[in-house]
């Protein structure tokens, strides 16, 4: 017995199905692009552009001095930041 179905015949001439330029997949749309693949292939520059400004701010920003930090305590013997609850530094402090 034979478990796959037949393929229905072609009534006419069938064109291959449009894919999408960007993702590669069928796309139904009348550009042939999906509109989410559009969106991201126009907002790819401007992405891009804001990106590398938050990397040139951070950068250019002073950095915090290390006791500004939050759950960290500094030791006093070698100033290496460790977390709060540790009870001695590496170096051989101990703290109270």
């Amino acid at each position: 017995m034979h478990v796959k179905k037949p393929e229905p015949l072609p009534l006419g001439e069938t064109k291959p199905p449009r894919l999408c330029a960007v993702c590669g997949q069928v796309s139904y749309s009348l550009g042939g692009v999906h509109p989410q693949c559009a969106q991201e292939q126009a907002d790819a520059g401007r992405l891009a552009r804001i990106k590398a400004e938050k990397k040139a701010e951070l950068r250019d920003k002073p950095r915090a001095s290390p006791t500004t930090r939050p759950w960290y305590k500094s030791c006093p013997k070698c100033r290496l930041q460790m977390h709060i609850r540790k009870k001695a530094c590496e170096c051989g402090y101990r703290f109270r």
